[in-house]
């Protein structure tokens, strides 16, 4: 199954709406959140590269109960499936305002079953709010591994590299 989904969403990077075509398979795929969790290998690690080339990366995506992840970009369009639990998100503009601020736009809450699509020009923040474990895959219509993106400090006010060094400093669990 999970080969059939990976297979359908680089499909979908062919067609002129590649946006609107990874939004409907997910939803497709997570509609029956729990058969789609059932569907998906016991991974060890939180994050996966389950496919990645130049014009499309496929993650799956867990985030313990308490997990906060810091504000970054993807730069490149972003659909989040939910298939386990509950993401929320913050959204946030592109870039910095006066006194290092970012300027929140909106508060989307994700739970099993949903789907959300985030903007190439916008940042968000990630939390976990339900009880257990948030699961979700994600797509981006890029090479998300292989571009270079910010991380932002919203306690320092600062832009920094995303590294992985910068990731788990500002990750709060």
């Amino acid at each position: 199954m999970l080969d059939t989904l990976i297979f359908a969403l680089r499909e979908a990077t062919k067609t002129s709406n590649a946006e609107a075509k990874v939004k409907a398979i997910l939803m497709d795929f997570v509609k029956d959140h729990e058969t789609a969790s059932s569907l998906m290998p016991d991974f060890n690690d939180d994050d996966v590269i389950l496919f990645e080339d130049e014009t499309i990366s496929i993650w799956f995506c867990r985030f313990k109960p308490g997990t906060k992840v810091p504000p970054h970009d993807h730069r490149m369009s972003a659909t989040i499936g939910v298939f386990k639990g509950t993401e929320f998100n913050e959204i946030y503009a592109a870039g910095r305002l006066d006194g290092g601020r970012l300027a929140h736009e909106n508060s989307i809450s994700v739970s099993a079953g949903e789907v959300l699509q985030i903007p190439e020009d916008k940042i968000h923040s990630v939390a976990c709010t339900s009880q257990h474990a948030s699961e979700a895959i994600h797509v981006y219509l890029g090479p998300l591994s292989k571009i270079d993106r910010a991380l932002y400090d919203v306690d320092a006010g600062a832009k920094l590299a995303f590294t992985d060094e910068n990731y788990a400093a500002l990750t709060k669990t």
